[in-house]
């Protein structure tokens, strides 16, 4: 959903603006007004790039801000970021255990609980676009663990229960084989949550994802979501209400300079 806002201050005193304003009178005002439109957007890009969110969102959010003109004296300052509510406005409370009703890749355990295998990707230090980086410690006893790898890929009977509409038998998703390497043991960080069972790093494992002439590695750890879990739910997060905070500011300023314009427009200077 696209969030935007305009600035305007009533003329209605001074000069009836519509009448004039054809006749070319008012062009420091129409001058102004798009100095203070171009301010505002940048204003709002300066915000969301030191708003405490992940550097990629930051980026993502900065590079939707856009303005643009309806005639002479109306300037838009939007965003269409696809998440710009959820940060402007706030996030409700999320529990990600919702994904049991909707994934074909659902598996059943023998007591019949719902249950995913959720991969986690752990970025490694310097890099933090999408979720922060592991510790540095951390990073040092994972390069050591002798690499896990995929040997295989197959197709295992969904947990669902459903059919294949063409086929009529049960339906059938895609699944990787492992053959596992080295795990990080627990402890070699503090637990995020007292009622966690371990550190996010416990179990970690290896991939090497490297090329000729340049290695690298992907680190993974994997966690069992299940029905009935307490856990796997999102906090709310409060909206950080940036719009508005540019918007209170910029509008201070525009009355001081479209005012100031508008003087100058009547005097003829």
């Amino acid at each position: 959903m696209a969030s935007s806002f305009d600035i305007s201050i009533d003329l209605s005193d001074v000069l009836k603006i519509s009448a004039v304003a054809r006749a070319g009178v008012f062009d420091n005002l129409s001058a102004a007004v798009e100095r203070v439109t171009m301010a505002g957007a940048e204003r709002w890009r300066e915000a969301v790039l030191r708003a405490p969110l992940w550097e990629g969102e930051r980026r993502a959010y900065a590079a939707t801000i856009s303005y643009s003109f309806d005639g002479q004296f109306a300037g838009i300052i939007s965003s269409d970021y696809k998440y710009v509510e959820d940060i402007e406005h706030g996030r409700p409370p999320r529990d990600l255990k919702r994904m049991l009703d909707t994934s074909m890749k659902v598996r059943t355990s023998k007591a019949g609980r719902r249950y995913l295998i959720i991969p986690i990707r752990h970025n490694t230090p310097g890099h933090s676009a999408h979720a922060s980086a592991m510790p540095a410690g951390v990073h040092a006893e994972a390069r050591t663990l002798s690499p896990s790898k995929i040997t295989g890929h197959g197709r295992r009977v969904s947990g669902t229960g459903a059919l294949d509409i063409r086929t009529k038998q049960q339906y059938l998703v895609r699944a990787r084989k492992y053959q596992w390497g080295g795990r990080l043991p627990a402890g070699l960080a503090p637990k995020m949550k007292a009622s966690h069972k371990s550190d996010p790093f416990a179990g970690m494992v290896r991939f090497d994802t490297g090329t000729k002439g340049a290695k690298s590695s992907t680190y993974m750890t994997f966690r069992v979501m299940a029905e009935g879990q307490p856990g796997w739910i999102v906090a709310a997060k409060p909206g950080l209400n940036l719009v508005k905070g540019v918007v209170d500011v910029l509008k201070v300023d525009a009355e001081k300079i479209f005012g100031a314009a508008v003087q100058q427009d009547l005097s003829g200077s």
